[in-house]
């Protein structure tokens, strides 16, 4: 059996797609399940982000593929909370109130997708701090992750995660910067975990969301904070 999976853009040829998409105060969405042309039910999420309404669909034809009611399948939706590294929350930077959020995003769609999110979520400016993820990658994708980054209202470059590779392009953090900066988004890059700790202490202010984002240790930035 072959399902189709779309939002409100052309719901008349799908099995399951979704409208009147709404956002709570926290970000996480709700919207009215459309199965095969017919407004069934509000689904309600307990994870934040457009793209979740998407997996949330997917879920929905999975579990009735399977014979789970849909009640039961709404229930686990809106009980589904996210799992660690995806949007999580860390805990609030005192005596700055900044929100501290932490997110595993290391590729350009990821990135668009999590500040996409974080757009819905309570701020006054969001500060994200990104750590690029590989040296290969960094080159391959600098100009999306630059488009990517300036959703934010300011970046914060840590330096390249090497991970398995080393060195040998020629690329930095300072390049992806200088890319942010010509977008017209305030862009920072700082080589140690305590510069960035110590701008961020000066810098984020109240009702601030600050995510640290990528693939490596950049959490750690995050977590230090609290402390």
């Amino acid at each position: 059996m072959t399902l189709t999976i779309l939002l409100i853009s052309n719901p008349e040829n799908s099995d399951y797609s979704a409208c009147d998409i709404t956002y709570n105060h926290l970000g996480l969405a709700s919207y009215t399940l459309i199965k095969k042309g017919e407004k069934i039910r509000r689904i309600d999420l307990g994870v934040p982000g457009l793209h979740n309404v998407y997996n949330s669909l997917a879920a929905i034809a999975c579990g009735e593929l399977l014979d789970i009611s849909l009640d039961v399948i709404a229930q686990g939706l809106a009980s589904f909370k996210g799992t660690r590294r995806r949007f999580e929350y860390k805990g609030v930077l005192k005596p700055n109130n900044a929100v501290i959020i932490d997110d595993y995003a290391h590729h350009p769609e990821e990135i668009k997708a999590t500040l996409t999110s974080a757009a819905n979520y309570p701020h006054n400016r969001i500060i994200c701090v990104f750590q690029p993820h590989t040296y290969t990658r960094t080159k391959a994708f600098l100009d999306d992750f630059a488009r990517a980054l300036s959703l934010s209202d300011i970046v914060v470059l840590a330096d390249i995660y090497a991970a398995r590779e080393t060195d040998t392009l020629g690329i930095s953090s300072a390049d992806l910067r200088d890319k942010i900066n010509a977008l017209g988004t305030s862009c920072f890059y700082f080589k140690s975990f305590d510069e960035i700790q110590n701008y961020l202490k000066s810098n984020a202010v109240n009702n601030d969301l600050l995510i640290t984002m990528g693939a490596g240790n950049v959490v750690e930035i995050g977590e230090n904070l609290l402390k």
